[in-house]
């Protein structure tokens, strides 16, 4: 395997061409014509979450992340929704962005506490960092 660099314009292109469950890899590989092994013989790690068996409760997969200044969270059904961030300084804007995010993804099936504490991960990771 090799690593690239990639803009965010092309990820997002990506992104945008993504199936349930595929790997940027398997994507690239239907868009250029590409055979390749089987999806799941590719899979380097089993299913399931380590250290908790192989239970899963999500019955949806969701995505979020954060592009630019907005919050995007898609689901597979084709749900979406965007929000637009504040500066990273602002604490009590970035807690009202985070809740009416994760209110949304509940109401869209959204499992708590795994897929909301991704969607507040995925802040974090991008700089925005809430503090009691």
């Amino acid at each position: 395997m090799r690593t690239i660099r990639i803009s965010d314009a092309v990820w997002d292109a990506i992104v945008e061409r993504g199936r349930f469950n595929e790997t940027a890899d398997d994507v690239l590989r239907r868009e250029l014509g590409l055979r390749g092994a089987n999806l799941s013989e590719r899979r380097l790690v089993a299913p399931g979450r380590k250290g908790r068996g192989s239970v899963r409760y999500a019955t949806k997969r969701m995505s979020p992340r954060v592009a630019g200044n907005e919050l995007e969270i898609r689901f597979e059904d084709g749900a979406a929704n965007k929000w637009r961030l504040p500066s990273r300084s602002d604490k009590s804007a970035i807690r009202l962005v985070t809740d009416e995010a994760v209110t949304w993804a509940k109401e869209q099936g959204a499992t708590d506490p795994g897929q909301t504490n991704a969607i507040r991960k995925t802040l974090t990771d991008a700089g925005y960092h809430l503090r009691r």
